[in-house]
């Protein structure tokens, strides 16, 4: 009769420590997700003006609470550029290619109003498209900014 409890008992352990540990490991699994990390700062008053052959892009460095972000290094600036005797393709991809880097001066170098610009010589005859970057020392870059058109002929 003793074995018979015993048995028993161990029986009704198991299954109890069983239910314990399905019902401890039941719940929805995921990959863990990394922390949310705020979304870099965009250019989005990028503006050009022409003089004679000469485009001057400008626009502010964007802030965080009034001030530059920690890290950020400088823009990289980019531009698309097609001759006029080429079909206009409203559906064709924009392709963009790297022409400058413009680094942020900091300390008494650092530009007035924090206003950033780009001088670049013109050819006529084609059409132009700028956008400028943000990036970080991390390497981390923002998203683009607003474009910039210019038609020279």
């Amino acid at each position: 009769m003793f074995k018979d409890i015993s048995k028993g008992l161990l029986l009704h352990f198991l299954i109890a420590a069983m239910v314990a540990v399905v019902l401890s490991g039941c719940g929805r699994k995921a990959p863990p997700v990394a922390p949310r990390s705020e979304k870099p700062p965009l250019v989005n008053d990028l503006s050009g003006q022409m003089d004679g052959s000469t485009l001057k892009l400008a626009w502010t460095i964007p802030t965080h609470k009034e001030r530059i972000p920690a890290g950020l290094v400088g823009f990289f600036v980019y531009c698309s550029k097609k001759p006029l005797s080429e079909a206009e393709c409203k559906d064709c991809p924009i392709r963009f290619k790297r022409v400058a880097t413009v680094l942020i001066k900091r300390g008494l170098e650092r530009p007035k109003k924090d206003i950033m610009t780009y001088d670049e010589i013109l050819e006529k005859g084609y059409r132009y498209i700028y956008k400028v970057v943000l990036y970080y020392d991390t390497g981390v870059t923002g998203t683009d900014s607003n474009w910039v058109d210019f038609i020279h002929r």
